[in-house]
This record gives C-alpha cells, sequence and structure tokens, in this order.
C-alpha cells in the first residue's frame, strides 16, 4: 500500500530535469548487444513479439515486468525482473534497494520504455537507471528523459506502433 507518491514525484521530476541536460548518447540497431525492456504484465501479449524480433536479431534481451496484484504473471524463457506492487513498492512508491540494485546492475546498450505514462515506479526506474542510450514514447508533460523518444498521437498507448517506428529510427541511425 503506497501512502503518498508526492516523494516519489518530486524525485522523478528532478531525474527528469538531470536527463534532459545529460549528454546524449545514439547508437545504431547494429551496435546494440544489449537490450533492457522495461514494460508491465497486461500489455505481455503486445511486447512479446518485440523481445522475440530482438532475440531473432541476436540480441542479448533482458525484460524488467511491473506485475499489478490480480495481473496473470507472464511466463517466458529468458532474463527477467519482477517488480511487484504489493512486496517491492515501499509506503512511499519506491521500488526496494534490492530491485534497483538488481535493474541497475544489467550493463545495456539500450533502454527501451514500454511502460505508460502513469506509472511512477517505473519511470523512477528508467530515469535512475545508467545506461547511456534511453528509448520511449513521449506524452505530453514529459520533459526529455529518453536519448530518442516517439510522440504518441492523442497519448495513445500503442506498443505495437512504438516498436515498429523505433526500430526504424534505430535503423536509419548510422555511427560515425
Amino acid at each position: 500500500m503506497i501512502i503518498t507518491k508526492h516523494f516519489l514525484n518530486r524525485r522523478i521530476a528532478s531525474l527528469s530535469k538531470e536527463a534532459a541536460s545529460r549528454k546524449h548518447c545514439y547508437r545504431a540497431l547494429d551496435d546494440v548487444r544489449y537490450v533492457l525492456i522495461i514494460c508491465e504484465a497486461r500489455d505481455w501479449n503486445a511486447v512479446a513479439p518485440c523481445v522475440n524480433k530482438f532475440k531473432a536479431m541476436g540480441k542479448t534481451v533482458h525484460v524488467c515486468v511491473y506485475i499489478r496484484k490480480g495481473d496473470a504473471t507472464p511466463i517466458w524463457d529468458y532474463a527477467y525482473l519482477l517488480v511487484e506492487a504489493d512486496r517491492d513498492i515501499d509506503l512511499w512508491g519506491f521500488p526496494n534497494r534490492n530491485i534497483r540494485h538488481q535493474l541497475n546492475g544489467l550493463s545495456v546498450d539500450l533502454l527501451l520504455d514500454f511502460t505508460s505514462p502513469e506509472l511512477s515506479v517505473m519511470r523512477y526506474l528508467v530515469l535512475q537507471h545508467p545506461a547511456s542510450f534511453k528509448v520511449g514514447a513521449k506524452y505530453s508533460g514529459d520533459e526529455g528523459m529518453y536519448d530518442l523518444s516517439i510522440v504518441m498521437k492523442d497519448d495513445t498507448h500503442d506498443i505495437a506502433f512504438l516498436f515498429a517506428q523505433i526500430l526504424n529510427y534505430l535503423q536509419t541511425i548510422r555511427s560515425k
């Protein structure tokens, strides 16, 4: 049970300002070997084809999944980290230290955020992760938290569209 998200939202705002001013790193799809996908269990049917596409390209894929009480736990055969709403979130809305250390211990070339904008705990995890190339959807009110962001029409949460656009741009980016 979360008492208040006030402190979490303040920390997210602070991390967003830092993210907007940090040095941005862009990678071509060919340069990416390790991918971290952040998503929600309720979206697993839309995320699984994205994971499979990356695996078919020879990428190593790690997945961090937020699961609410009552959500079906997705089953997969690769590296994953579950963030359970009832067990891994403290009274102030922050994920516990163990989750943060496990997630931040993953060295990745690309962090791909598929979470919805209202899921503060996952936004916090994305912002504080040390990945040098972060990609996700840009919704109204977002400050530059990603190195590459795709503007979502009417703030729609469409993972298939977002993934197709991200792949298109990653294939377009050329390394020097």
